[in-house]
């Protein structure tokens, strides 16, 4: 079956669009602002090596400064 996967015809190679609209709409994957690990963990957060923070909703009000 894997043969007949590998051998497929008539398929097209994925333009780069279609490709980071697969990967989330960014190159490297990330679909979060990005903050310094040292940011992220004074707010209360875990960093992610793509530069995400985990956190609480604070956690995130804390980042951008945006207190409801």
């Amino acid at each position: 079956m894997l043969k007949s996967i590998l051998n497929l015809k008539d398929t097209q190679a994925l333009s780069k669009e279609a490709q980071r609209s697969i990967n989330g709409g960014t190159i490297n994957g990330a679909k979060c602002p990005i903050y310094s690990p040292q940011e992220c963990q004074k707010c209360g957060g875990y960093p992610l090596p793509n530069g995400c923070c985990l956190g609480t909703r604070e956690t995130h009000m804390c980042l951008t400064g945006v207190f409801e």
